[in-house]
């Protein structure tokens, strides 16, 4: 071989290679801006998955391959690190301990370090005889900042909802202070309306029951795919349990799901008065309806939370104006469900009653 045409294969490999490190790299520069939460300590993502199963036989999976499954697992872990996830909320995965374990060991190997580890729940039900795969909820989070506070729960004993309602209590390893997240993912909207109504208005019931007994502390995060949008009564019920829309808060034309071309919110972060009050911002991230399907893995958007815990905003004379150190509890008085900070009196909306 001449040693011209030698250099010009050189040059075809090494342009070669670089196009490859380019695609590697330029693959996660994304499409759409990473939106801002605040200053925030931790960072919480919340994000279905849409049929995330290492069993691609099923007949519900989104992957037709290993090969496919491989790459949607690659894409949904350098999503959550261009988030700079500090926990993930996720939803519509295989039900079982170990399909988290596909994430987060591609997420440890693209950040460099074994930092992120994911909750195991000790559910598991294999591929039913007409091919579907039953799903679940569940968290991934880091260790390095985050230790799990309690065992994970569900507001059902047993059955879907059981699987598909998740509760965890975390608590931050720098401050020691602790909160609940719970991850959720409600009937979903069908042809039989009334009924997939009911259910998730039991769901609702249900999550609100739970989180009521919670008794270590009051600070309450509600994420996940809902199925229901702000103005529809699920959400409202949440609401009038006395649980803020985080993201309508922080961005008040927030949406997480396009059907037939209509923008709309499906996918939720809901706080307690508390919580609230330690919210930096909330967000929308929206990888997945943003029309490039070579960043697609999902027909879900990446919701994000922003909190600073200990580290309550002032915010004029409403609930959110609570400050370090002091807790807020709610109480119920002829029926009506108030916020007591110290020896003042909030309505739901924030607005001082009495003092």
């Amino acid at each position: 071989m001449y040693p011209q045409k030698k250099n010009i294969m050189k040059k075809h490999i090494a342009l070669s290679l670089l196009l490859l490190v380019c695609l590697r790299i330029g693959a996660w520069t994304s499409p759409v801006s990473i939106p801002s939460i605040g200053d925030a300590d931790i960072r919480i993502v919340g994000q279905n998955v849409e049929n995330y199963l290492s069993d691609v036989t099923a007949s519900n999976s989104s992957c037709n391959s290993q090969e496919d499954f491989e790459e949607k697992t690659n894409k949904i872990a350098n999503a959550f690190l261009a988030l700079d996830a500090d926990i993930v909320a996720i939803c519509e995965v295989q039900r079982d301990d170990e399909i988290l374990r596909y994430i987060v060991d591609e997420m440890n190997s693209l950040y460099g370090s074994a930092v992120y580890s994911y909750v195991t729940d000790g559910l598991y039900a294999g591929q039913s005889s007409s091919g579907y795969q039953p799903l679940k909820s569940g968290f991934i989070y880091r260790k390095d900042k985050l230790a799990l506070y309690g065992t994970s729960s569900s507001p059902y004993r047993s059955g879907e909802y059981c699987a598909r309602l998740r509760i965890q209590g975390f608590k931050e390893i720098a401050s020691g202070e602790v909160f609940t997240l719970s991850v959720n993912h409600f009937k979903a909207k069908d042809s039989s309306v009334d009924a997939g109504e009911n259910t998730r208005l039991q769901n609702v019931s249900n999550l609100i029951s739970a989180l009521g007994n919670i008794s270590y502390d009051d600070d309450i995060l509600i994420m996940g795919d809902l199925n229901a949008y702000s103005d529809e009564t699920p959400i409202q019920n949440l609401v009038n349990a006395g649980y803020e829309e985080q993201l309508l808060r922080f961005t008040p034309n927030a949406y997480s799901y396009i059907y037939k071309g209509t923008k709309g919110l499906l996918d939720h972060a809901l706080a307690s008065e508390t919580m609230a009050a330690q919210v930096t911002g909330a967000n929308v991230y929206h990888i997945n309806t943003s029309g490039s399907y070579y960043y697609r893995y999902s027909d879900h958007d990446c919701t994000m939370v922003g909190v600073s815990l200990g580290k309550k905003e002032q915010q004029g004379d409403g609930i959110h104006a609570a400050t370090t150190a002091v807790k807020a509890r709610k109480i119920m008085n002829n029926g009506t469900l108030y916020i007591l900070v110290e020896d003042r009196l909030y309505d739901l909306t924030g607005q001082l009653i009495s003092q």
